[in-house]
Order: C-alpha cells, then sequence, then structure tokens
C-alpha cells in the first residue's frame, strides 16, 4: 500500500485519460484504499486519512451476496439450531434432492444459508473463542439484546463485540462462527 503526497498524484491529460478508458482490463479488482496525508491548519501536522477509490462494478455484474456453504456433521441438529432457534425459514423452492449430500436451504432477509451434510475439513479444537477471530458469516439483525436472551435461555456460550458496537458471536453446533449484528 503506497503512501504518497496528494500533490505527488500524476495527473492524466484529457487524452491520456480517454485512451486509459477505452483499454479492456483483464480483472478489475475490488475497490482498494489509498492512502493520502494532508497538512491540517493547526500547526502543519500531518493527520493520516484513509480513503477508499469509488467502486467500478465489475463486467460481470456484481449484484449481491447470493447465499454462504455451512457445512454440518447432522442436518436435524442444525436445523433445530438455525431454524427452530433462530427462526430462519426454509426455501422450499431450492432443491434439496439434486445434490449427492442432504442439505437445507434457509432465508436470510434477501439471501440464504445453504446447510450441507458434509465432512468438516476444518478442526474444531484450538478455534478462537471469540468468533471474530474466525471465518464467519455475519447477519444483520434488529436487536441484538433479544438475540441475547434467546442466546442465554439456550445455554448458547457467545460474546459480546469487542468494538463496542451492538454485535453477538457465537457458534453453531459444528463450531461454524457466526456474528449477528445490530443494523
Amino acid at each position: 500500500m503506497a503512501t504518497r503526497c496528494i500533490a505527488s498524484l500524476p495527473l492524466l491529460s484529457a487524452s491520456s485519460a480517454a485512451a486509459a478508458r477505452v483499454q479492456p482490463l483483464p480483472y478489475v479488482a475490488a475497490p482498494r484504499r489509498v492512502r493520502i496525508r494532508l497538512s491540517v491548519a493547526t500547526g502543519g501536522e500531518q493527520q493520516l486519512i484513509t480513503a477508499q477509490e469509488p467502486a467500478q462494478e465489475p463486467d460481470y455484474g456484481v449484484v449481491s451476496l447470493h447465499h454462504v456453504g455451512i457445512l454440518c456433521e447432522n442436518l436435524e441438529r442444525s436445523m433445530a439450531f438455525y431454524k427452530d432457534l433462530l427462526g430462519l425459514k426454509v426455501n422450499p423452492a431450492r432443491p434439496t434432492d439434486k445434490l449427492p449430500y442432504r442439505g437445507a436451504w434457509l432465508w436470510v432477509g434477501s439471501e440464504m444459508i445453504h446447510l450441507m451434510e458434509l465432512p468438516n475439513p476444518d478442526p474444531l479444537t484450538g478455534r478462537p473463542e471469540h468468533g471474530g477471530r474466525d471465518r464467519h458469516t455475519c447477519i444483520a439483525i434488529k436487536d441484538v439484546l433479544k438475540l441475547k436472551k434467546i442466546f442465554d435461555k439456550a445455554g448458547i456460550s457467545y460474546t459480546l463485540s469487542k468494538s463496542g458496537r451492538p454485535a453477538i458471536f457465537a457458534r453453531d453446533p459444528d463450531g461454524n462462527a457466526l456474528e449477528f449484528t445490530q443494523v
């Protein structure tokens, strides 16, 4: 990640900018963060500001996240957690008999979780206690305190966000980390 003075950023002429736009890019990366040093008015100190370049939609048309695949050892046990405890609804339109393993599709807003009853290649021991420091799926919710009460009543272990924001981290019956953040 390069840090440059804003005055040292190269400027493109109108003709070179137009030429740059018409050249096809083989790969369009996600927006990158750039660091820009600006002098502030209070004594010439420098402050580091992180800005994000405008997002460019890739040519193939990213729309949204469609689903997250979560491995489970026992589908019924996972359904008790995701469907019965968390209240997620099954998507009956998704096939459950077309794949060589058992599974279920559960709605999370307009996206889904695909539970797949398959062997888990990840270790179940030695994972961080706090799910925010592990691979995790984040689900936006309306009220963290209500979910905390549900977890307390069900005896589900959890940790709260280390940053103090309204979020709660828990693990499903197979040790998959889940974050529930209040929006």
